[in-house]
């Protein structure tokens, strides 16, 4: 406990503890990498940006509640500590309070998310992402990341059934945390469902679940290097 009270976000983030939860690519398929050969990737250690001009920012999407708190704050600490920039967003900017009680009180609305502003959306899974499933502005922005050059879209956990019901994941190979239900709506969106912790397709990031925490960082800063 003494451990995470000692762990700073940035002084617009506050962060406490309320209590105590390959295939080769071809013209017709993204590239994708699955666990098999992104481990070899992932094992690497990612040293501090030092170009100032590879810095990039991402805005990060999380529920108001019940979100999984490893998901957000392995991502955060590690794209941070290397220098990138992230603003937490969500639906409104009240503190939001993660399943094992991390708090964290977003600098944003989702309505007011500049898309221009960033590289890259990421989706914070937990039971609490189904809020965003169905909502129609969270899948126009996901659409417009997938869709632009440059730019990623990564989700983790019940994180990416938003992205298959905005439409992104048609013809890309994807993973989602395993339940009969979330697997049938990257299947239903068109996507490939995979078994493993992490798939890079083309500029679409997934993960399937918090044990991947680390993993989906890790792809997420190794994707825009």
């Amino acid at each position: 406990m003494k451990r995470m009270r000692k762990i700073v976000f940035s002084i617009v983030i506050s962060l406490f503890v309320l209590g105590c939860g390959t295939k080769k690519s071809s013209a017709t398929e993204p590239k994708t990498t699955t666990e098999t050969n992104l481990s070899a990737l992932l094992s690497e250690s990612i040293p501090p940006i030092t170009d100032t001009a590879k810095i990039k920012r991402f805005v990060m999407l999380v529920a108001p509640r019940a979100f999984r708190d490893e998901e957000l704050k392995i991502p955060y600490e590690l794209l941070t500590k290397i220098g990138h920039k992230i603003t937490v967003a969500s639906r409104d900017t009240v503190i939001a309070i993660g399943v094992l009680g991390l708090a964290v009180k977003p600098q944003i609305t989702v309505k007011d998310i500049d898309t221009l502003k960033y590289d890259g959306l990421i989706l914070i899974g937990g039971t609490g992402a189904a809020i965003y499933w169905d909502d129609s502005v969270v899948h126009q922005f996901a659409r417009y990341f997938a869709r632009t050059p440059n730019k990623i879209v990564a989700a983790i956990c019940l994180a990416p059934v938003t992205l298959a019901r905005a439409g992104v994941l048609a013809g890309k190979k994807a993973t989602v945390f395993e339940d009969k239900s979330t697997i049938a709506d990257l299947k239903k969106g068109g996507a490939q469902y995979e078994k493993t912790d992490v798939v890079i397709s083309g500029n679409i990031i997934t993960a399937s679940g918090p044990q991947a925490a680390e993993k989906f960082a890790k792809a997420i800063a190794l994707s825009v290097r």
